[in-house]
């Protein structure tokens, strides 16, 4: 017994073709998406740890200079992982109020996406 009927079997070398690359395209874009997330959590942890550094340094709360001391890089890497750990943790997703804020750059990026992968 035939699932699919004889007439259709041309198109079954085709059609596995195109779920295969289906289910490649997923998987590359799920890996980029964690790449990218890592980059952006680095990124901005040492921005925000040297913005907050210099500020208290300019307030004179903490002496600080970003070329002689390594604080800026523990806590921007420490931050940078708690980033990283929480938008693992909500699946790369926007949490609830901001979801509603956002809801158009969401369209926007999968259209993009979808545009990208077609």
């Amino acid at each position: 017994m035939h699932i699919i009927p004889t007439d259709y079997h041309r198109w079954i070398p085709t059609l596995i073709l195109y779920v295969c690359k289906s289910i490649a395209l997923s998987i590359a874009w799920y890996i980029q998406r964690i790449i990218s997330t890592f980059h952006s959590a680095i990124r901005g942890g040492l921005l925000c740890s040297r913005g907050v550094l210099n500020f208290f340094h300019s307030r004179g709360v903490v002496s600080f200079d970003d070329t002689e001391s390594y604080l800026d890089e523990v806590v921007g890497w420490t931050l940078a992982a708690l980033g990283f750990y929480f938008q693992y943790t909500m699946g790369f997703a926007m949490p609830f109020p901001l979801n509603l804020l956002l809801w158009p750059f969401s369209v926007a990026e999968w259209y993009v996406v979808w545009i990208v992968s077609n």
